[in-house]
């Protein structure tokens, strides 16, 4: 992927509110707005496009709507009838004619089966993906590029649940792991967003004496992610966490991650990272 020039400008000033974000070669622009701001801002949403609602940007996995029509109308019936949102992402073609039904429900298509795909988002009532429309090989190559052009516009401001986690270069030597005499054993990678404990890691049960919290770790087992299989908690799929959180729910006690996780040649994140 080549070098890209992002521009984002704030039309009132303020780094809190309203946002357009573009690709200063390309003809996509994505406009944040919180929905605290929506009224006095519907003027910038008076287009036909895709759009997506957001819970928060910081949690693990955000909850998320994705819809498409006339921005400007969506939002006013989500504002009236959705509660669990608070940030709106609105995608418009920067052109006299604009995406029209086809393109946007070929980008609702691909954005509602990418989301799924990954899963790094819970989905807000978006429970079964659209049918791919039927268009030309031309068009769908040009909605293509938009959709990676997207993905990276939404990334830039915070919305990552569309982008793979996993890195798909990785090597033995970038793998890092950690154990205990227990049977405790985790695999990960360390990423720009944090540590992705693979899927499988083997948890410990019992938190150890003196331990008795565990950031994440109620959250995981609550929501299924971590499935008690005989003695261990084990992992249903990669998660992204900080360094010292994936350690600690591995070993079930506090733990400094960056001494913690060794590769295969038993060197430390720390010495691996930090050198």
């Amino acid at each position: 992927m080549g070098g890209k020039t992002i521009q984002i400008f704030l039309p009132d000033g303020n780094p809190k509110g309203v946002k357009k974000a573009s690709v200063t070669t390309d003809k996509i622009e994505i406009i944040q707005v919180p929905r605290s701001n929506l009224n006095e801002n519907r003027k910038y949403l008076d287009f036909n496009g895709v759009y997506i609602l957001v819970d928060s940007l910081k949690a693990e996995k955000p909850e998320i709507y994705i819809g498409k029509g006339n921005i400007k109308d969506r939002a006013s019936s989500h504002d009236s009838k959705k509660e669990f949102w608070y940030i709106l992402f609105a995608v418009r073609l920067k052109d006299d004619t604009g995406f029209n039904d086809a393109h946007n429900s070929y980008m609702e298509y691909y954005f509602i089966n990418k989301a799924t795909e990954i899963n790094q988002s819970i989905m807000n009532e978006n429970k079964q993906t659209p049918k791919k429309p039927n268009l030309s090989e031309e068009v769908l190559s040009e909605l293509e590029h938009y959709c990676n052009v997207i993905e990276i516009l939404l990334s830039t401001l915070g919305l990552k649940c569309f982008q793979n986690i996993e890195n798909t270069n990785i090597t033995d030597k970038d793998i890092f792991y950690c154990s205990d005499k227990y049977g405790s054993y985790g695999k990960g990678e360390y990423t720009e967003e944090g540590f992705l404990l693979y899927k499988g890691s083997k948890c410990k049960k019992v938190l150890h004496k003196g331990t008795k919290y565990v950031s994440k770790r109620d959250s995981l087992i609550q929501n299924n992610v971590l499935k008690l299989e005989n003695d261990f908690f084990v992992l249903q799929e990669n998660t992204l966490l900080s360094v010292s959180t994936a350690a600690a729910i591995t070993l079930g006690r506090r733990a400094n991650g960056w001494r913690e996780w060794k590769n295969k040649d038993n060197k430390t994140l720390d010495e691996i990272e930090r050198k």
